[in-house]
């Protein structure tokens, strides 16, 4: 697991080559470089009770106007201001003169992208996809497994809506089982949450969801100790 120094450096080197394929920074990524560079050498824990480093971050995203508090960072999480302005930067290019700024400029990028996502990732460049959001990437990754009918799924009845839908897409078309735990949530007890899991496989068992953090309570899961037990099987 990479750190926050490490992260934001890297960040930095995929800024960079992004730039260099024609991208061009606008003034909120100037801003929030600015915002970050004299925290780049402090620990995260310094970090998490730096009142000043926080109320930077907390500036670098818009208020609504009429006084409104989001307070749903999951499935409709905000982009901050770098986000915002960039993408509107972009859009404008692309009106401008979409066959020049989209394909001669634009394209240009993507795949150096893809090269610093995959730096950032440890991993090939070829494994990178690039999607929307978390929702449509965990979709993509559930309608493209490959299953025989009465192969069996272990997830819970806590797992994500829209993840718990697609797998029962998957339960209509190909006729595999889903196998449901049903949580007792929050826990402290590791084991008890291992043995949810652990208990319901089977020969059968092709797959097992595991969400990290249960986004309804925040609770966290004993992720290793499921996957060591699967992998096992």
């Amino acid at each position: 697991m990479t750190d926050r120094r490490k992260f934001l450096k890297q960040l930095g080197i995929g800024a960079g080559a992004t730039l260099a394929a024609g991208f061009v920074p606008t003034a909120a990524q100037a801003a929030l470089g600015s915002t970050l560079q004299p925290f780049q050498h402090h620990t995260p824990a310094a970090l998490a009770d730096n009142e000043i480093f926080w109320q930077r971050i907390k500036k670098s995203y818009t208020a609504a106007p009429d006084g409104l508090i989001n307070l749903n960072n999951g499935g409709v999480s905000p982009a901050p201001k770098v986000v915002q302005e960039t993408m509107k930067e972009y859009y404008d290019q692309c009106n401008w003169a979409p066959s020049y700024y989209m394909w001669r400029r634009l394209d240009q990028g993507r795949e150096p992208l893809r090269l610093q996502l995959a730096t950032m990732a440890g991993c090939s460049q070829e494994e990178i996809a690039m999607q929307r959001n978390a929702s449509e990437a965990l979709e993509t990754v559930v309608f493209g497994l490959t299953f025989n009918r009465g192969d069996e799924v272990v997830l819970s009845k806590q797992d994500y809506p829209n993840i718990i839908n697609a797998w029962k897409q998957r339960e209509l078309r190909d006729g595999i089982k889903l196998v449901w735990v049903n949580l007792e949530l929050p826990s402290e007890d590791d084991d008890q949450l291992t043995n949810s899991y652990t208990s319901l496989f089977t020969n059968k068992t092709k797959l097992v969801q595991i969400t990290q953090m249960i986004n309804w309570v925040g609770q966290k899961m004993p992720v290793k100790k499921i996957a060591d037990v699967a992998k096992a099987q």
